[in-house]
């Protein structure tokens, strides 16, 4: 069986892609989106592989020395992309 009837079967059966490119139930992967969904709407997001406050986040961030992502920048701060 070449790989594309593998994928068509694999979806056929109700199955996705999780984050390690395993397949899984989409029922099961749904339960996951859902929880991470929840937390960040609770205001928290993952930060050295816990879920914390954004606010707890932020300072982890400032104390470590990271910058900010580029989506996250104010607009006023922003660059057009370049052109491709």
């Amino acid at each position: 069986m070449d790989t594309a009837e593998k994928i068509k079967k694999s979806v056929i059966e109700g199955n996705v892609l999780d984050d390690q490119g395993n397949w899984v139930p989409l029922v099961e992967r749904m339960d996951v989106e859902k929880k991470i969904l929840d937390r960040l709407t609770g205001g928290k997001v993952l930060c050295n592989g816990r879920w914390v406050p954004i606010s707890h986040a932020s300072e982890t961030a400032r104390k470590e020395g990271i910058a900010p992502p580029q989506e996250t920048r104010s607009f006023s701060r922003r660059r057009a992309p370049k052109s491709v």
